[in-house]
């Protein structure tokens, strides 16, 4: 793109949720990112539950991302995504059962 014909009244004139999913595809803002994982045998330990992961997983993505750019479970450690799940529950509107499903999924049922 060529920035010397960006205008900004034009855009600004866009809803703002248009705006973000307009300039995320023109600026490729998740073109690097891995993709999240999707719980397996091979990616889990033996005692974790695949189903309860796999509902975690389903939960990260539909409740986290309807408002921001999700990140890779292996970002952070338990402790770190403990914090930040408790801290967005009430803004998410998730219940207990669902925080921990999500919490269990993105520390890989450890």
């Amino acid at each position: 793109m060529n920035l010397k014909n960006y205008n900004a009244a034009y855009y600004s004139q866009w809803p703002s949720k248009i705006r973000i999913i307009a300039f995320g595809l023109l600026f490729g803002i998740n073109s690097c990112s891995s993709p999240l994982y999707v719980p397996g045998k091979d990616n889990i330990p033996a005692t974790a539950n695949i189903d309860n992961l796999k509902k975690g997983r389903e939960l990260y993505v539909s409740k986290c991302a309807s408002c921001h750019t999700l990140f890779l479970p292996e970002k952070y450690n338990r402790i770190e995504w403990s914090k930040t799940v408790n801290r967005m529950q009430p803004k998410a509107k998730i219940t207990d059962e669902e925080k921990n499903l999500i919490l269990d999924y993105l520390s890989k049922g450890k």
